[in-house]
């Protein structure tokens, strides 16, 4: 059976997936890198074009808006006396060597980047990664960091590559995790439910039961949209479908005959 026919069964089909209780086990690990895929590409696409956008917006404003600067000894050291911030179109610039901002801050602001007291802070979607000064071990003027910029940016795609690559490793092993500790549930739901299932098969059976779910937030993922309390929905939306499924497997001929 096409992998993605299979994908289509498992999304509305409790009886379809558990008939894949038979499947061989390495077809059913591609299909979970195959939904870990799909699961990966809109937060990757999103924190793509907020990177992209954010950092064509900050060369300008660091060319054009931002004062003269200097990062010594790991602080950042300005005539400036109080915090600038700067919106270009949907990214946030803000320039504090006051150490009136942090990095919560700046998180806050959703898509922004951070010139603060002693630290870079780069917020895209809502998640910030932090850059110590310090770490530079050297000191660097507003013109030498606009060079640098023009470096970072020519090697651009190969560092998105690389995020959507780590992105994508990250996912896959959150839903192997995942589809294990449902598969331990299942050992639960099927005993209640009087069905003669071995693990291998509730794990095969799980892997199919996240399906749901996972694309239902893939879809709130793309269009941006925050689903409130979405671990426990998750969670739900998985048990309640793998109760389904195993209910559709016949009842052990012992339970019958009794």
């Amino acid at each position: 059976m096409n992998i993605f026919q299979q994908l289509i069964k498992s999304i509305y089909s409790p009886k379809s997936i558990s008939l894949f209780r038979f499947q061989g086990i390495g077809k059913t690990i591609l299909f979970v890198f195959l939904l870990s895929l799909l699961a990966t590409l809109p937060i990757a696409i999103n924190m793509s074009n907020g990177l992209i956008n954010g950092l064509t917006g900050f060369d300008q404003t660091l060319q054009d808006e931002l004062p003269d600067f200097s990062i010594q000894d790991g602080t950042l050291i300005s005539d400036q006396n109080k915090p600038i911030e700067i919106r270009k179109d949907e990214f946030i610039v803000v320039f504090d060597p006051t150490g009136s901002f942090n990095v919560e801050a700046i998180e806050k602001k959703h898509n922004a980047i951070g010139f603060l007291q002693n630290q870079f802070v780069l917020s895209s979607n809502g998640v910030a990664q932090t850059y110590e000064y310090q770490l530079l071990n050297m000191d660097l003027t507003k013109e030498e960091m606009i060079s640098y910029m023009k470096q970072f940016n020519s090697l651009l795609p190969i560092i998105l590559s690389l995020l959507f690559i780590s992105m994508y490793l990250f996912t896959s092993a959150t839903k192997f995790i995942e589809i294990t500790i449902l598969a331990l549930f299942g050992s639960a739901l099927k005993n209640s439910l009087n069905r003669k299932v071995n693990f291998k098969q509730l794990w095969v059976m799980s892997a199919y039961a996240i399906t749901l779910a996972t694309i239902f937030f893939t879809i709130m993922e793309a269009i941006n949209a925050p689903v409130p309390g979405g671990l426990l929905i998750n969670w739900f939306v998985h048990l309640i479908v793998l109760y389904l499924v195993i209910k559709e497997i016949p009842p052990s001929k012992n339970k019958l005959k009794a």
